[in-house]
């Protein structure tokens, strides 16, 4: 013999999915905001990162007149980074003409990334 059919009260799975996976408001909302403060600190850590490495690129190009490029692992082995460690914040100063690299991926600072540096460390220019 058949049970009768009883409706219940659940939602129907789609739905409960859905509702299983909401959060509060305010959950959602604090894990925004730190989501946000992690972002605001990687991107301020990838800046400095930037920078050190330009100031790295400026202080080759001026001591040395032959061996001006300098190649990703010099930087990360000087730098103490993990292997492939910057190689995401080299790939942004080449799109922002900041570096140029040689057909043995070495990198040079370019005119503009010497301008960004003395802009970011607020060093005045004397003349134009």
């Amino acid at each position: 013999m058949r049970k009768p059919v009883v409706p219940t009260e659940e939602p129907e799975p789609e739905l409960k999915e859905s509702l299983a996976t909401e959060e509060p408001v305010q959950e959602g909302s604090e894990r925004a905001a730190h989501d946000l403060s992690a972002l605001q600190e990687e991107l301020s850590c990838d800046e400095t990162l930037l920078l050190r490495m330009l100031g790295m690129l400026y202080l080759t190009k001026k001591r040395s007149v032959i061996n001006v490029a300098v190649s990703i692992f010099e930087v990360e082995k000087q730098m103490g980074l993990p292997r492939e460690g910057a190689t995401f914040v080299c790939e942004y100063m080449k799109k922002k003409s900041l570096v140029v690299a040689d057909d043995k991926s070495r990198f040079t600072i370019t005119v503009e990334g010497i301008d960004y540096l003395r802009q970011a460390l607020g060093v005045q220019r004397t003349h134009d």
